[in-house]
């Protein structure tokens, strides 16, 4: 029988509070992956826990919320810390499904619960100095096990493509810090060289709003 829906909030609240007190004090990013790195494991292996967020989903039983916006359509919050200090999040991968290559606003630390979890890191070669315009070169492909986690850092520094290299339906968990102020994530076409920005969806229709009422006052 799954667990109920108060029990793995509770899960998952008690295990994020926990992680808070742990980050309390710490300033580098390479001693806060260090943390949340050995941390993360004891949820990717709660094979209890995992199943209860996935019965509560296909169940809409109101924790987690998947009506939440996010960045990507596979991504369902678990936990937002009060000061905005760090989130927890689940993504929910289809067979064969990938994200494109894209950068973070926040240092990370992701890991599976599945087997077949890849991540494939870059390295931006060209000098940023033209807009539009980015080369990648890739420096390391990652296939994790349950409970084996791997990270990820600020803007190009942290740019990979992850996914799903199986056939069959997997979860993640990834524990991001604080978001710095940038709003939006560069996404690459390493095939054209193309570095384009990505906004949440309720940016995106702003953006677009305002670009479509320069056109129309300019006919009015």
């Amino acid at each position: 029988m799954a667990l109920s829906s108060q029990l793995v909030q509770s899960g998952i609240v008690s295990f994020c509070e926990q992680c808070a007190r742990g980050l309390d004090g710490l300033t580098a990013h390479k001693a806060r992956i260090e943390l949340v790195s050995a941390e993360l494991p004891k949820l990717l292996l709660d094979k209890e826990l995992i199943a209860g967020l996935l019965n509560n989903l296909a169940n809409g039983e109101g924790y987690p919320d998947a009506r939440r916006p996010t960045m990507f359509d596979n991504e369902v919050p678990l936990y937002l810390d009060p000061q905005g200090l760090f989130s927890l999040r689940m993504y929910l991968w289809g067979p064969m499904e990938y994200t494109y290559p894209h950068d973070h606003n926040s240092w990370g630390v992701i890991g599976t619960a599945s087997e077949g979890y890849e991540v494939i890191n870059y390295r931006r070669v060209d000098d940023e100095s033209h807009e539009g315009y980015a080369r990648l070169v890739e420096v390391e492909r990652l296939r994790l096990q349950p409970g084996e986690t791997a990270f990820t850092l600020p803007f190009s520094k942290g740019i990979h493509k992850t996914g799903n290299a199986t056939r069959a339906s997997i979860v993640t968990l990834h524990f991001y810090g604080k978001i710095l102020p940038r709003g939006y994530l560069n996404g690459f076409d390493i095939a054209s060289n193309r570095v384009y920005r990505v906004f949440l969806p309720r940016q995106k229709k702003q953006l677009l709003a305002r670009q479509a009422l320069d056109c129309f006052e300019k006919e009015l």
